[in-house]
């Protein structure tokens, strides 16, 4: 019997938000469920090349510097605290659990909860995992998946030696139906008898925008989020301000994305740094409009978005039992 072990990002386990991830808001969240399954299934093989399951718990607390998806956030950084909790089942059954701590400067509250179930399969060279989630936004949330009700995921991976390619697609719903793909290419690298595991991996992501256009319509320019003090909350009832996107049901690619994800095993504990450079493209058309019960005037600016690069990481430790 010879002990095969695979380590990949434990630290993409966001998002993010994110997870929905979003936090635990990027696509990388299939990839925390794949790889915590691959490396607490206890992957034994005999000869034969027969894989030994074994069920478990993971617990695990994470820290997102900034919360990023598709290339896109919000003007205000979003910092969140994860934590989670799951049991996966050696058949391939897997339900998890997680609520995310927004910790920007007087943003301070849980500004996520999550609930993932799904199904893996994991084959030496082969990874599949099928994954429904069902998010629960704060009111106050400026995270720009927040209008996203919930989501469906079918992530496969195929080993080929020295390169695996990897394919993710998405459905999020919410009043319109968006659709994403991911398409990747990772390699690991192995060190101190596996423990530690360096993954190189780079991916382009393409959607549609509905998710979008309803974050403009309803978060990024919300008065109850922006106004704050109490001597100006009268102006919450005499101005408006709303965006929206123009053709948000264009499928298009929006960012590439290029992520060095180090895991450090010892025993049960599993420590992870993931830094990521995201290069968002295709900017978006938006309209943004203001308008003024008192005063009775309507203004409207159209503009292309301003797009930038952005740089993040994700960091935390993880637990099986």
């Amino acid at each position: 019997m010879k002990k095969h072990t695979i380590a990949i990002c434990l630290c993409m386990s966001f998002i993010l938000f994110q997870f929905k991830s979003s936090g635990q808001d990027s696509l990388a969240r299939q990839k925390f469920f794949k790889d915590s399954i691959e490396k607490e299934m206890d992957s034994v093989f005999n000869d034969a090349g027969i894989l030994r399951p074994k069920s478990f718990w993971l617990a695990s607390l994470n820290y997102l510097s900034n919360n990023v998806y598709l290339g896109r956030k919000d003007s205000l950084p979003s910092p969140y605290f994860t934590a989670s909790v799951g049991y996966y089942h050696k058949s391939g059954l897997f339900v998890n659990a997680s609520a995310s701590y927004l910790t920007e400067p007087g943003q301070g509250r849980i500004d996520l909860a999550t609930i993932d179930g799904g199904y893996s399969l994991i084959k030496p060279k082969f990874d599949g995992l099928i994954t429904v989630s069902k998010y629960i936004f704060s009111s106050e949330s400026y995270n720009v998946r927040s209008e996203i009700e919930g989501s469906a995921d079918i992530f496969v991976a195929y080993d080929v030696g020295f390169i695996k390619p990897t394919l993710q697609a998405i459905l999020n719903f919410g009043d319109h139906t968006d659709y994403a793909t991911e398409l990747g290419v990772e390699h690991t690298f192995f060190a101190l008898e596996k423990n530690l595991a360096i993954t190189p991996t780079l991916e382009v992501n393409a959607s549609t925008q509905n998710y979008y256009n309803n974050y403009y319509r309803f978060r990024r320019y919300s008065l109850r989020r922006l106004v704050k003090a109490a001597r100006l909350q009268r102006l919450i009832n005499e101005i408006s301000e709303n965006g929206d996107v123009e053709n948000p049901r264009e499928f298009k690619i929006l960012d590439y994305e290029w992520s060095f994800p180090v895991t450090y095993s010892v025993k049960r504990l599993t420590f992870n740094f993931s830094p990521t450079y995201v290069l968002p493209t295709n900017a978006s058309i938006v309209d943004v409009n203001v308008i003024s019960t008192r005063l009775g005037t309507r203004s409207n600016e159209r503009g292309k978005e301003q797009l930038t690069n952005s740089f993040f990481f994700v960091t935390g430790v993880s637990y099986s039992f």
